[in-house]
């Protein structure tokens, strides 16, 4: 047996009548659906709109940047221009001074050479001539021995220039003691004495040679790193330079001959 719900009874009041139109239901049901889209295409233009602004504003900041960075840029460029311009003088001066340091690499102080004779030289010995003949330069391609005899022709050492002097002395054991001082000094390599005569004079003749060493360079335009190692600047020894006294030879000047009378008794 089939049970069947009862409908429910009416609930009590004043009943209702609908007056509008389905069509009406229906354009109600459009117009709300309008303002839905309505709606929601403002809130996608606000979103579009507020996209837009950001991006905008990233942007502008980004050119922002890049124009900063195009001045910086701007005047780097011209820094770097001035400052070619200052490497090209500092390149300049040190190739000067690299063309300085090359040439006068082989200055001599013939001023030292002629002290140094001079101090080795006993009281009474009298100096009647020096001269002075520098080496050829085996840098510039330069072959040969040596310019200067010594007492060994077998043994060479390696001279600057060679030095011939010829003068008078009391005895020939003063000229013994001026071939040993010079052979104790620095500046002087091999000094040999040629030929020594006394003929009817009380006084002895002599002439001879005596090399140079490279301790005669005056090294004033070297660099730092290769100055002598005895710390000499090529000055006099009183911290000055004696340039009046001093005269410019490099090895360059093949055969050149400095000349010079000493008179008096040295």
């Amino acid at each position: 047996m089939k049970l069947t719900r009862e409908k429910a009874h009416p609930r009590p009041g004043l009943p209702t009548v609908n007056l509008l139109s389905q069509s009406q239901f229906d354009r109600l049901a459009v117009r709300r659906l309008r303002k839905r889209f309505a709606a929601g295409a403002v809130a996608l233009v606000l979103v579009a709109g507020a996209g837009w602004f950001v991006q905008h504003t990233r942007v502008a900041d980004q050119q922002k940047l890049v124009a900063v960075e195009q001045a910086q840029t701007s005047r780097l460029s011209a820094e770097t221009r001035t400052l070619t311009t200052i490497r090209t003088f500092v390149t300049g001066v040190a190739a000067q001074q690299q063309t300085i340091s090359t040439t006068m690499a082989h200055e001599i102080y013939f001023s030292k050479v002629l002290e140094g004779i001079r101090q080795a030289s006993p009281s009474g010995t009298d100096l009647q001539s020096i001269a002075v003949t520098l080496a050829a330069d085996p840098a510039a391609g330069a072959t040969g021995g040596s310019v200067c005899p010594g007492p060994d022709p077998f043994k060479t050492e390696t001279l600057v220039g060679c030095v011939t002097l010829s003068g008078t002395a009391v005895s020939r054991a003063e000229v013994g003691d001026l071939v040993t001082t010079l052979g104790g000094m620095d500046l002087f390599v091999e000094p040999f004495i040629s030929t020594t005569t006394t003929g009817d004079q009380t006084s002895v003749s002599f002439s001879g040679s005596v090399g140079l060493s490279e301790k005669v360079y005056s090294n004033r335009y070297a660099p730092a790193a290769a100055k002598p190692a005895d710390g000499t600047d090529g000055t006099d020894g009183t911290g000055s330079t004696d340039g009046a006294d001093s005269s410019a030879g490099t090895s360059d000047s093949t055969n050149t001959t400095a000349a010079a009378d000493a008179g008096g008794e040295s």
